[in-house]
């Protein structure tokens, strides 16, 4: 009497002998979005504490928002540029000394692309150019036209209307934009209109943060 041989099992190529573990979806904030403002698909916003996203601001696509350790507000008429961080994350609380820290944008400010946003406040006007960092306890402008360059860093300073840090944590005031009300408005004007260049090529789904 023939015996018949075994049939070795099938498995489905994808199929695995354990299951994998699902990380956990990061916490969602509550979110307060003007239904003018311009949030990429691909934008993150993460954190417990409440997120307020202004009238006609633009969050980039991989650009970051973190109410992990406290409020985030952004004014209206802001640009977060893609991989820009607003906000505290967890590890950004280093040291383990920091309270509950808020951070808010006026209006019309610009975070450039890879820069981190960690301060109390960031006045009107004001442009934080690429790979800068403003580390908590930072006050930018009271309240406005400040810039800090590519790569610089505040921490912990407060520093006064159209202030520029420049190089190796250098200071000089923009008295142009100081002594100049129409220097000002062009630059809010200019603000304006990259954000209707803006609103032409990033797809807006505020609906993904409010659900």
């Amino acid at each position: 009497m023939s015996t018949s041989a075994a049939v070795p099992e099938r498995r489905h190529p994808n199929s695995t002998s354990s299951t994998r573990a699902v990380a956990p979806a990061a916490p969602r904030p509550p979110c307060y979005i003007h239904p003018k403002a311009i949030i990429s698909e691909k934008a993150s916003i993460t954190g417990t504490h409440p997120v307020t996203i202004g009238e006609n601001s633009v969050i980039h696509p991989y650009a970051r928002l973190s109410s992990a350790v406290g409020a985030v507000t952004i004014g209206k008429n802001c640009i977060i540029a893609d991989r820009a961080t607003v906000g505290l994350v967890d590890e950004s609380a280093d040291h383990g000394q920091l309270r509950t820290v808020a951070v808010e944008l006026e209006d019309s400010v610009t975070v450039e692309s890879n820069a981190t946003v960690e301060a109390e406040l960031v006045g009107t006007g004001s442009v934080i150019e690429v790979y800068a960092t403003l580390r908590p306890g930072t006050v930018i402008g009271q309240p406005q036209f400040c810039k800090i360059s590519a790569r610089c860093e505040a921490r912990g300073t407060k520093l006064p209307d159209y202030t520029i840090i420049f190089g190796e944590g250098q200071q000089r005031v923009d008295t142009t934009t100081k002594a100049r009300a129409d220097v000002r408005d062009l630059k809010l004007k200019g603000q304006l209109l990259h954000i209707e260049t803006l609103k032409r090529l990033i797809p807006s789904n505020t609906a993904k943060w409010q659900m």
